[in-house]
């Protein structure tokens, strides 16, 4: 026996009212041709029975197609250009239904934002995916579009207290939390520093407070003696990197909480031929693996940024089509790699495992 209680339909509708299957259609999309009084009738009937319209099969024979845009970085392409590619493929997968991207670039995190979304406040668009530079300084932008009725996600990083309609990322405190977890039972000594992009960057200061707290609460001998601000620049990591050395000669651990790592690692396996400096870093791609498997990195935090481009797509397209409106916020499952599992993850299923 099936259990689960089958959808009500146009058919059934008719059949309670007494009419034919034509006029509920046109109580339902109020179309001339019907008495005031029967379509009133009608709705009510729907609305007892559960009757949602196919929003969907709406789509498809309308004649303006969906325009979902998108401001996506440059750099690090580590990790933006997956983002692009899962919204881009999530489009696709939905050319049936009319809808089309229309996608900007900026050259970084936090450079350039508010002028490419002065310029698609100006564009016939239908929805908006957004990787936000700062946590407030966008929220008037962001207002803006929600005011027009153009629902805004956001992805990898979050605007909270803007109108967005969600954020999908990997829920940013418990990353923290699991990578100060994970240095806090490896390292040998008690120092440890934490690198991001910048404390202004919501995502960021959500991992730094996580993690200290983690680290804190596991080794409770232990000290965060640096949170050091790379900007996304793998040149200024490199430099961070080499000071720190310089600066805490017993330093025991680094956190990367972004993808800016691989010149944290060059660094470490130029001075550091024994690897005692523990290193937990965040996502997964190709330049990283020769580290992973030297064991210059103990393990990554895996973010599935791929992933995170196809999700924002599909609840925008769920929203639009179906009024489903989301959690305040859409988190993924972070994914430790290491060394032992690195073969499951790359490269058979890159980035876009768990899709």
């Amino acid at each position: 026996m099936n259990d689960h209680k089958r959808r009500p339909t146009i058919k059934d509708i008719a059949s309670l009212a007494g009419v034919s299957i034509g006029t509920v259609d046109r109580a339902l999309h109020n179309r001339r041709g019907i008495d005031p009084q029967t379509r009133q009738r009608i709705l009510t009937i729907a609305e007892k029975i559960g009757y949602r319209k196919n929003r969907v099969a709406s789509i498809l024979t309308r004649k303006k197609p969906l325009v979902f845009a998108a401001v996506f970085p440059q750099k690090l392409h580590y990790f933006y250009d997956d983002v692009r590619q899962g919204f881009k493929e999530a489009i696709e997968a939905l050319q049936d239904f009319k809808v089309y991207p229309l996608v900007y670039s900026v050259e970084s995190l936090g450079q350039g934002e508010e002028n490419v979304l002065q310029k698609l406040l100006q564009e016939d668009i239908d929805a908006l995916v957004l990787t936000p530079g700062h946590r407030s300084k966008l929220n008037p932008l962001i207002n803006q579009f929600v005011e027009k009725n153009i629902p805004v996600v956001t992805v990898s990083t979050d605007a909270p207290e803007s109108k967005r309609l969600t954020s999908v990322c990997v829920n940013p405190y418990q990353n923290g939390e699991l990578a100060g977890e994970l240095l806090a039972k490896i390292v040998t000594g008690p120092r440890v520093a934490i690198m991001v992009g910048s404390l202004e960057i919501e995502d960021h200061r959500q991992k730094v407070d996580g993690f200290t707290n983690a680290f804190l609460a596991m080794h409770p001998d232990g000290e965060v003696v640096a949170v050091v601000e790379n900007h996304e620049r793998e040149e200024l990591a490199a430099q961070n990197t080499e000071e720190l050395l310089r600066k805490y000669p017993d330093l025991a651990g680094i956190y990367v909480a972004t993808a800016n790592s691989v010149a944290v690692c060059k660094v470490l396996a130029e001075q550091h031929t024994n690897h005692d400096i523990k290193l937990i870093t965040t996502d997964l791609f190709e330049e990283m693996v020769d580290y992973l498997k030297k064991g210059v990195i103990q393990a990554t935090l895996f973010q599935n940024p791929y992933r995170q481009g196809w999700e924002a797509v599909n609840i925008l397209f769920q929203f639009l089509t179906e009024k489903r409106k989301p959690p305040t916020h859409h988190y993924l499952e972070p994914v430790v790699v290491m060394c032992s599992n690195l073969d499951f993850y790359y490269p058979q299923f890159k980035r876009r495992v768990l899709k």
